[in-house]
């Protein structure tokens, strides 16, 4: 009796504390949970971060997409028995479940691109960070190491969230050199939950800019918005660079430093590069809008002059902004 009971407690705490082969500190996603029987190889998560999605770019043509947001990324081996194309139909029965699911782009066996981990999604610099094995790189890095190909990138929509997500599947090749795993179904699993960190914070209008330069000598911006690592200006950043033009017209004496901020994630030298280009992006928008050029100075600084700790997201997100600066 009392036996019986041992195993059955011990059953319970496999079951509430993950799967006895999991990879230590790794856990499925809340909304989106594994294939019935899967075990996790590799995990990581990040609060803010940007994605690696596959989709069609004009015909045959692959491009990467980048959303930024919650990064879930998991490496599950699936049970004995289990195929791609199962492993595929499981989670399309899921995220359907989940809320309204958008396919963005898909592909199987030979319509896969052979190249489509090996350049983007299992290099190794974006592999998942894994445990146990012994080649981790080789588990995925070369298209003769696995067959049977699947990928979906799928958007999926809930009352209270946006979704985007990508799942690879694969059976391991007879010789890879990943032993244990041979002819079994790899699973490649990422989610991105939008984030809107940036979009929570205060938009400044014309009236709100001039106050604040007048009282303090600069205003902070997070209106302006970039794309992941780069100076591309978003769309959504019209709305306040349309504000700093009135504030500029309706102060024709107002000169100004624009000055680009970022995080301390990463290398000082490019964040320094990356906050100058953005500077300089933000002027030339400016001066393309008719604001004489003579009025603006671009500067960068990088992460010199942070308003927030860089040890949370939050903080970060903060930190990473345009401040208009007056000047003589």
């Amino acid at each position: 009796m009392h036996y019986c009971f041992l195993i059955l407690l011990s059953l319970i705490l496999s079951a509430a504390n993950g799967y006895a082969g999991d990879m230590p500190g790794s856990r499925d996603h809340p909304e989106i949970l594994r294939v019935t029987g899967s075990e996790i190889l590799g995990f990581e998560y990040n609060e803010y971060d940007a994605a690696n999605f596959l989709k069609e770019d004009g015909g045959k043509k692959l491009k990467v997409v980048n959303p930024e947001g919650k990064r879930t990324r998991i490496l599950y081996l699936a049970k004995s028995g289990d195929t791609p194309l199962m492993v595929q139909k499981n989670y399309d029965v899921a995220l359907r479940d989940l809320g309204e699911a958008k396919e963005i782009y898909s592909c199987k066996n030979a319509g896969c691109k052979s190249h489509l981990l090996a350049t983007t999604l299992w290099t190794r610099n974006t592999m998942v960070p894994t445990e146990g094995l012994t080649h981790p790189f080789y588990l995925l890095g070369f298209s003769h190491n696995f067959t049977s190909p699947a990928y979906r990138y799928i958007e999926v929509t809930t009352d209270g969230a946006r979704y985007h997500v990508g799942v690879f599947a694969a059976a391991i090749a007879a010789n890879n050199p990943n032993k244990n795993h041979r002819e079994r179904v790899v699973i490649l699993v990422e989610i991105l939950e939008v984030g809107d960190f940036e979009a929570t914070l205060e938009f400044v209008d014309a009236s709100e800019m001039q106050q604040q330069i007048a009282e303090s000598g600069h205003v902070a911006l997070y209106g302006i918005q970039f794309d992941h690592d780069k100076a591309t200006l978003r769309p959504e950043s019209k709305e306040t660079i349309t504000e700093i033009v009135k504030a500029l017209e309706s102060t024709p004496a107002l000169r100004l430093y624009v000055v680009g901020h970022t995080d301390d994630v990463g290398k000082l030298a490019y964040n320094q590069d990356l906050s100058l280009r953005r500077a300089n992006s933000v002027v030339e928008t400016l001066v393309a809008a008719g604001i004489d050029r003579g009025r603006l100075t671009a500067l960068g600084v990088g992460p010199a002059a942070p308003v927030s700790s860089n040890e949370e997201e939050a903080g970060r997100a903060k930190n990473r902004r345009v401040e208009l600066v007056k000047r003589r």
